[in-house]
């Protein structure tokens, strides 16, 4: 049995053709790829609507194939990113099958504004995060990040955040290939809290009440201690580990998946099905009770892509793909918080203390108290939330080959279509529970069942281009213009945002030497004033390959050479602005006046309306350099600085509020981010039955607010100005009052009374006060400044092995809430406490003094409670082993290969095995082991 706990630290042929057959002509509705008549015969990179030999780019883009993603298997290919994608830095959020959708930043962040998220294009088109989310890698060819100014610039007030370009895989001129593949594995979370058993929770709360109150205030006898430790008296005694009582400690997941690809001179298609499936953490439900469903995750995706050459001179290009997600969660709403996800069972299994009543009395009654539901009841007898979500992304594209006016000249046209469409359906009822004295609370009630659409967004997008791609000699012209209309809705019931948009690219190179490209949006949206709608986002960009140069062809050391350099314009319209912020809004309500108290309606003006509000701007420079040498090393390294501007931010007044004013926001505030980005890879080439690779790669950015509005401040160390973006601000902590003296000879901290075994907080000001003129810019954000990648892989007869280990560096985490903070809100206590202040620990101790209250004073947001939060974690490791194809071939496959696959199978960091460094709580991240087999035939 593989031990994956780390605490601390076939098919016949024929029927399967008529299968793809049906399904290729069920969807003929593709990607925006440009058509070009180059000679050149390099490794075509994608680009903004298009694509562009590697030698002749000038741009900063990383790129990463599909197949490559593969080797992390997860049911969101949003998490197979991680350390894939130099510059791009990914935030692990959930382990929540469905709800793990990980953060994306290109470059960090450049705005302290609430639209930080990368722009996302699928085949050509604008698309969203979740839509993205819906994909499955082996549906993927290529994802791409654009980062600079010359790569995103055409992408006008969509670009300032860097770019995801994806590119779904196409048919290739070749005879029919058709894979099968499937993966079975398990999955185990990573990491859980470690909470304490009832006599260790007792004998502790007994002295978390003596240090509040004194002796004599303990609420557990000595016989209630011994019952608790004996264990004998489940009932009256109980000792509840609510984690293994809800949680499996091994979950499956599944993923089935067939292609089909090949085609004609005329037709060339790529046709895929596939089937991902995971049944969470939570252990079977139904079985237990009439009243819910199992936990279970279930996702079919299907695309058919194909381009038809319709005449000698058009063609056309068709894709259709999509999805449906079914997803079942037990439990129901509470406090507000929707039961679609495990928010709910999670915190209350977090917070609830072992002893506070069993899963059943002993006359089968439900336990329970005033304070806290019962987390099992929760997931067993309140019903079910049942989700149903539907994606598809269609598009149609029509090409015109103008070679007869003159060679190298085309256009062409495209529209898309892309939705989401979620529904739902709740089943929910209540039930009575009752406390250790047998008082009721609540009642059982029938179950009811609602069903709804709840979220559905959509867009429909025009595009036509005019393309001209020449070679005259040594000189080589690519020139493309662009016009379109897009149009997107967020629900069924808002109005659509409009946005018109066009661009253009010139890109000129002399002797594959010299390249120079000027590139342009003049893009508008609908949200702003008229006369504020449009804007212009220009970028120019060089690139010299020296080693195309006389004095450098032939040597034995410079293969490749070239440097690149870029400035330009971007915009970032997902700026949190209200929409139509020019329009002036009022608000109303209810006056109770005189002695009737009776009501009296107002309507009164709301935040003041702001005609010149605009989008943010940045400007990006960028310099780079690719090199190749020995044949074997290859180096990329760029560096990068932006100036963002017209941040919207509400400017700081003096105005009281009694005057009935609100401010606007305005465009004033600014953010300067500048980085660099490095990837070093060595090839072996040894005999040819071994070919092994190691790359390491790092990425780094650093941002700083110039200009936020913020209110004047007392003393220099409060502004944030100056600081990173969402820069903790916190309580310096100087350690622990060890006895009466000290605390009387210190600043008085004014939080509450504090008491030896306390933490102690600097004086900043030295007022011989801690409050909140105390606190100041500690540590890091959760967002890495620093990301590294280490990918390394071989191949030996027949062999294969991978391996992608991720790091992140500078960064903080804070602990908080019932995983680390002991008894506070009636929360339980965990092992991170064991190490409390004593009288007889206090030169040892980690932790404050135990209070059974909410001690005001200890669990101020402190440097005691932010920690460390880099960590090394290995992201993917994959070993497998091709059976030769003279064995195959004679079984009719082409072939078959077999694999053993671990994603995130452990972590290096600082959280002492209490918690993942970047799944702090909730839902825990989760370790896979899967096995796994491809056949080709």
């Amino acid at each position: 049995m593989i031990n994956m706990k780390i605490k601390k630290d076939c098919l016949m042929k024929h029927k399967i053709f008529l299968l793809v057959q049906g399904l290729l002509f069920t969807g003929l509705l593709s990607a925006q790829v440009v058509h070009t008549d180059s000679t050149f015969s390099e490794k075509m990179i994608p680009i903004a609507y298009g694509e562009r030999a590697e030698w002749e780019m000038t741009g900063a883009i990383s790129s990463v194939k599909g197949d490559e993603m593969s080797k992390s298997f997860t049911t969101n290919v949003a998490n197979t990113l991680y350390a894939r994608l130099p510059g791009l830095t990914v935030g692990q959020q959930s382990g929540e099958p469905g709800n793990d959708a990980p953060t994306l930043h290109a470059r960090g962040i450049s705005t302290f504004g609430t639209g930080r998220d990368v722009t996302i294009i699928i085949d050509g088109f604008p698309s969203t995060l979740e839509l993205f989310q819906q994909l499955t890698p082996q549906e993927i060819e290529s994802v791409n990040l654009l980062k600079d100014a010359a790569s995103a610039a055409i992408y006008g007030n969509k670009a300032a955040n860097g770019v995801l370009l994806v590119k779904t895989k196409r048919g290739v001129n070749a005879p029919l290939e058709l894979k099968l593949g499937i993966r079975f594995g398990m999955q185990q979370a990573m990491r859980l809290p470690d909470f304490l058993g009832s006599y260790d929770y007792a004998q502790l709360y007994n002295e978390a009440m003596v240090n509040d109150l004194g002796p004599g205030s303990e609420v557990y006898s000595p016989a209630d201690l011994e019952a608790y430790k004996n264990g004998t008296d489940k009932y009256r005694y109980p000792n509840v580990n609510w984690y293994n009582q809800l949680l499996r400690t091994l979950s499956p997941l599944a993923d089935y998946d067939l292609s089909a690809r090949g085609g004609s001179d005329v037709v060339r298609y790529f046709v895929l099905l596939n089937v991902a499936t995971n049944k969470g953490l939570y252990k079977g439900t139904e079985k237990e009770s009439d009243y819910t469903k199992d936990f279970s995750y279930t996702r079919y995706n299907f695309r058919t892509n194909v381009d038809v050459k319709l005449s000698k001179r058009i063609s056309s290009e068709f894709t259709l793909g999509g999805s449906v997600e079914d997803r079942v969660n037990p439990g129901r709403v509470r406090n507000d918080v929707s039961g679609e996800y495990s928010t709910n069972v999670f915190n209350l299994i977090a917070k609830l203390p072992p002893n506070a009543f069993p899963i059943y009395h002993e006359n089968g009654q439900i336990g329970g108290n005033s304070a806290y539901y019962n987390p099992w009841a929760e997931i067993t007898e309140t019903g079910y939330y049942s989700t149903n979500k539907r994606s598809a992304q269609l598009s149609a594209k029509l090409i015109g080959d103008l070679g007869m006016i003159t060679p190298g000249l085309s256009i062409s046209g495209a529209v898309g279509f892309n939705t989401i469409y979620k529904s739902y359906t709740i089943a929910s009822r209540d039930y009575a529970r009752y406390d250790m004295s047998g008082q009721q609370f609540g009642e059982t009630s029938s179950m009811s069942i609602s069903e709804s659409a709840y979220n559905q967004w959509r867009n429909f997008v025009v595009h036509g281009f005019v393309n001209y791609d020449r070679v005259f000699g040594e000189h080589h012209v690519d020139a493309m213009l662009m016009g379109g209309y897009e149009e997107y809705n967020v629900s069924s019931t808002d109005l659509p945002y409009k946005d018109i948009v066009s661009g253009g690219r010139l890109t000129y190179s002399y002797d594959k030497r010299y390249v120079a490209e000027f590139s342009f949006a003049y893009s508008g949206n609908d949200n702003y004033a008229r006369g504020k709608r449009f804007g212009f986002f220009p970028a120019g960009s060089l690139g010299y390959v020296i080693s195309n140069e006389e004095f450098l062809k032939g040597n034995k050391i410079v293969d490749y050479l070239k440097l690149r350099a870029s400035y330009g314009l971007t915009g970032n319209r997902d700026n949190g602005s209200t929409r139509f912020p020019y329009n002036q809004y009022y608000t109303g309500g209810n006056y109770y006046l005189g002695q009737s108290n009776a009501a009296s309606y107002y309507y009164v003006q709301n935040y003041y309306a702001n005609p010149d509000a605009t989008w943010e701007k940045d400007r990006k420079f960028n310099i780079g350099i690719d090199a190749v040498l020995f044949d074997r090393l290859s180096i990329t390294a760029d560096y990068f600085k932006e100036k963002r501007y017209d941040i919207l931010t509400m400017p700081y007044d003096v105005l009281p509020s009694f005057v009935g004013f609100k401010r606007p926001e305005l465009n004033i505030g600014r953010v300067s981010n500048q980085g660099f980005e490095a990837v070093v890879r060595y090839t072996g080439k040894e005999p040819k039955d071994l070919t092994w690779f190691v790359e390491a790669s790092a990425w780094f950015a650093r941002n700083k607010i110039l200009y936020n509005a913020e209110a004047p401040q007392n003393y220099a160390y409060q502004y944030r100005t100056g600081h990173r973006v969402d820069q903790p601000f916190l309580l310096e902590a100087l350690g622990f009052f060890n006895d009466q003296n000290e605390i009387d000879s210190s600043p008085k901290q004014t939080f509450a009374a504090v008491q030896p075994g306390d933490l102690k907080y600097a004086d900043l000001n030295n007022d011989k006060r801690i409050d909140s003129e105390d606190f100041k810019a500690i540590g890091y954000t959760d967002v890495p400044e620093c990301t590294l990648g280490l990918h390394a892989g071989l191949t030996y007869k027949g062999f294969d092995f991978d391996v992608l280990f991720q790091g992140a560096l500078n960064r903080s985490v804070y602990w908080s809430g019932s995983y680390f903070e002991a008894f506070q809100n009636d929360g339980q206590i965990s092992s991170i406490a064991l190490n409390r202040w004593t009288e007889d620990t206090k030169s040892t101790a980690t932790y404050p003094r135990l209070s059974a209250s909410n001690n005001l004073n200890n669990y101020q947001s402190s440097s005691f409670w932010q920690k460390n939060g880099d960590f090394l974690k290995l992201r993917s490791l994959e070993i497998g082993y091709t059976i030769p194809k003279n064995l195959t071939r004679k079984i009719k496959i082409e072939g078959v290969r077999v694999f053993m696959n671990g994603t995130n199978l452990f972590s290096l960091d600082h959280m002492d095995g209490f918690t993942d460094p970047e799944t702090m709580t909730g839902y825990p991240a989760m370790r896979t082991v899967s096995l796994g087999l491809s056949v080709q035939l």
